[in-house]
């Protein structure tokens, strides 16, 4: 795993592409459960004739016992700058982790870390729409808002407002309405408003 997981950073550079990769075991990521169980375990166990018995009359049921490891591949993006010619190579990639975690009853999550549209001519011309459609045709679960998601300012190819009625934040908030996946932005809100509806602070993603 290790070997490929080089094999494919490698790849990624020598594309001109960071593609930073994570493979990880389900129980990593739960390293708190996992030391919280863990001290429970080191407890004495009751023995048979002294089991718990709560307040309502009914035996304590002992846990069942755990199943076996299952493997999580995380796969995130950032800094993507509208280089959308290097995508097809990286759906490629996750195709092929979606096949092998497929095999081995594991599960995938495909992630941005943010900057994902500004810096290419291709990019800057929809506002990042080719982006998003090619997130989305590669299945991203979810993504960060960076600083230069703000670059382009209102809807259209003027980068500041021409009036009072022209969101400053028009083409990202345009951009976040055209993904079938969240947006992600915890930290942001509308002087003296609520949080920004465009964005999430937070997202649940179902992996098989």
């Amino acid at each position: 795993m290790g070997q490929g997981r080089e094999l494919c950073n490698a790849t990624m550079r020598g594309a001109g592409y960071p593609a930073p990769i994570l493979h990880t075991r389900w129980p990593l990521l739960f390293s708190a459960l996992a030391a919280a169980a863990g001290a429970c375990s080191s407890a004495p166990a009751p023995s048979s004739s002294s089991a718990a018995v709560p307040s309502g009359g009914a035996a304590v049921r002992p846990p069942s016992a755990p199943g076996p490891p299952r493997t999580l591949s995380i796969v995130s993006l950032n800094d993507l700058h509208g280089r959308i010619e290097a995508l097809p190579l990286f759906a490629g990639y996750v195709a092929n982790v979606r096949a092998a975690r497929a095999a081995d009853g594991g599960g995938v999550l495909v992630l941005d870390g943010g900057d994902m549209f500004q810096g290419t001519l291709e990019s800057n011309l929809g506002e990042g729409a080719a982006v998003v459609d090619a997130y989305s045709a590669i299945g991203f679960h979810a993504v960060a808002v960076g600083n230069h998601e703000f670059d382009f300012g209102p809807v259209g190819p003027r980068a500041t407002p021409a009036g009072p009625g022209d969101d400053p934040r028009g083409a990202l908030f345009a951009m976040a309405a055209r993904a079938p996946f969240p947006f992600l932005v915890a930290n942001l809100r509308r002087t003296g408003g609520p949080p920004l509806s465009s964005f999430r602070p937070y997202a649940f993603a179902m992996s098989p």
